[in-house]
């Protein structure tokens, strides 16, 4: 089995660090607990990210 080339880890990693990045942030601006939502998307993408956009975006009664 060959071995994925460099660029790949370093894509998938420059993709993990923004979208943690930005969930950190967001989160922040709107009053979530921002440490956590932007450890979760540390974890993969993209579907960390529609996870916390469908919590966070949830009409509020």
């Amino acid at each position: 089995m060959k071995s994925m080339e460099w660029w790949v880890y370093l894509l998938l990693a420059i993709l993990l660090f923004s979208q943690a990045l930005w969930i950190f942030v967001d989160a922040r601006k709107r009053g979530e607990n921002a440490w956590l939502w932007g450890l979760l998307g540390l974890l993969n993408v993209p579907s960390s990210l529609i996870i916390y956009l469908l919590v966070t975006r949830r009409k509020r009664s």
